[in-house]
């Protein structure tokens, strides 16, 4: 199973309880809330199959497809970081604010580093740590 088949559930599954969220919101503009849901209606067709996939797993087996998630989601941190990096240093470079650069690098060289060592730490124990999050699951 690929890492896209298996956050397609739970991410598109959060990005409608933020596109309700936003629906509802009184101070947006009503062609922005059709915009964002134009979007969310394109990639939910777009990966409708693995969305459907999963929320056939997550019938199955809840449990199961949470612990899944928690992996995957790590994955797909590490996947995002290798993105947006490039994308931040070149916004960094044309910010005409300097108040902008000064409180996205802090925060994203703290919230790489924190990563990485959670990931180092993971990788380290990752035995214990999924033996650890099985019982918590299958116990309760």
């Amino acid at each position: 199973m690929t890492l896209l088949e298996t956050v397609a559930f739970p991410v598109l599954f959060i990005w409608f309880v933020g596109l309700l969220l936003t629906l509802f919101r009184r101070d947006l503009e009503s062609h922005w809330k059709f915009f964002f849901f134009l979007v969310f209606c394109f990639y939910l067709v777009q990966f409708f199959p693995e969305f459907w996939e999963g929320v056939a797993r997550w019938k199955e087996n809840p449990k199961a497809e949470v612990l899944l998630w928690i992996s995957a989601m790590g994955n797909s941190i590490y996947v995002f970081l290798f993105f947006l990096w490039p994308l931040v240093l070149i916004r960094i470079y044309y910010s005409a604010s300097n108040n902008l650069s000064k409180t996205l690098i802090p925060a994203l060289a703290y919230g790489t580093v924190l990563y990485w060592a959670l990931f180092f730490l993971w990788t380290m124990y990752s035995k214990e740590f999924n033996g650890w999050l099985h019982q918590i699951f299958t116990n309760k």
